[in-house]
């Protein structure tokens, strides 16, 4: 079931780090929100509008409709609810508009404001002269340019996001002010013990606004319980968002097949987070050899452009204390490879839009596109 969801009002999604106020006075936020978010929400809200019984739920699980149950999990496990497409977009007039994280492999002009955007590329030569901290195996990324160089940041439209995977640079990037603002809210812990506020408990929390008409896209599978439209609670701070069924068409792929079997390599770009058991590196590709298989195709990586690991926490109402903190490879992140075996219909098909997440595949992250270059 594709869905748009729109926020009623500011959102917090705060980061990984931990957050105790006094020590830390100022609560980071993160967007967009990690996919676990947006999973935890659809959980919560299938459990309230189809039981309402929270601490059963909490407290005796077994007396929960089974129907409930399969959908959304137990204490201990997840049930079939999964998140197969996550990302930012835009309402306008009933048409969503797609926004997506920019890859880590485009670069912008340095100290240039509307500077001109390049796409990085492996290249064997800059080995010999390069020192990185790039594994022994895999090629550098280099772009021969007269022009200093610096990383971009941003989202791409969907159009643009459509030619960078055909190979060519995108001329425009949508900057996160176009999207979102941030507010500095403060506030004070209290001690309801003692009706007081307690010495030291002053901090501040940033929320996010986003602009008007835009809001997340989703594609929620394996449910049948969870109503075409509502309000959730979205975030921290018991903040709420609408949301409704909607409809849009993904990018066409025929192109990008095409470019792919002409060039015999291409490369996978993640569309949410993803967490990989071996750190940057996917499980099932040998970091030696740098040879595997990602969802049963069979392929060798000749390069990466990842950024720096982010922080995957939140708190777990159901057990009442935090969730485990996971490491989780960026948006944005750029993977190249070869293909061993198979072909480029089997590649699309088992990957394209798939997570290749080693953990958390259910909730959304790790959900890949396919460019050629």
């Amino acid at each position: 079931m594709k869905l748009f969801i729109e926020p009623n009002d500011v959102l917090m999604f705060r980061d990984g780090r931990p957050f105790a106020g006094g020590d830390d006075h100022f609560a980071r936020g993160s967007f967009p929100p990690s996919p676990s978010t947006i999973y935890g929400a659809l959980r919560s809200h299938i459990l309230s509008v189809k039981s309402g019984e929270f601490d059963t739920f909490k407290n005796e699980p077994a007396k929960i409709s089974k129907a409930i149950t399969d959908e959304v999990g137990t204490k201990k496990t997840l049930g079939t609810l999964a998140i197969a497409q996550f990302g930012v977009a835009k309402n306008n007039e009933g048409q969503i508009q797609h926004y997506f994280p920019i890859p880590r492999d485009i670069a912008k002009e340095k100290g240039k404001e509307d500077g001109k955007l390049y796409i990085l590329k492996p290249d064997s030569f800059i080995n010999n002269i390069a020192l990185t901290d790039m594994p022994l195996g895999l090629q550098h990324l280099w772009r021969a340019t007269e022009e200093a160089l610096e990383a971009a940041s941003g989202f791409l439209s969907e159009d643009e996001l459509a030619s960078y995977l055909m190979g060519k640079a995108p001329e425009k990037i949508i900057e996160a002010k176009e999207i979102y603002q941030t507010e500095e809210r403060t506030g004070i812990r209290k001690n309801r013990s003692i009706r007081s506020v307690e010495t030291g408990g002053l901090y501040s929390v940033e929320y996010f606004r986003m602009k008007e008409g835009f809001g997340f896209a989703l594609d929620a599978a394996g449910t049948k319980l969870l109503p075409e439209s509502g309000i959730l609670r979205l975030g921290g701070d018991h903040r709420s968002a609408s949301y409704f069924k909607s409809s849009w068409n993904d990018i066409d792929t025929k192109h990008i097949k095409d470019k792919i079997l002409r060039d015999k390599h291409f490369k996978l770009i993640l569309l949410t987070p993803a967490v990989f058991s071996q750190g940057w590196l996917p499980e099932s590709i040998d970091r030696n050899t740098f040879e595997g298989a990602i969802n049963g195709v069979k392929l060798k990586m000749t390069s990466a452009c990842v950024g720096k690991p982010i922080g995957i926490g939140g708190y777990d109402f159901v057990k009442n204390h935090p969730k485990v903190m996971n490491k989780a490879v960026p948006a944005g992140s750029v993977y190249y490879f070869e293909l061993s075996e198979g072909d480029v219909d089997s590649l699309f098909k088992n990957v394209w839009l798939k997570s290749i997440s080693d953990e958390k595949t259910q909730e959304g992250f790790g959900i890949t596109l396919i460019g050629g270059y």
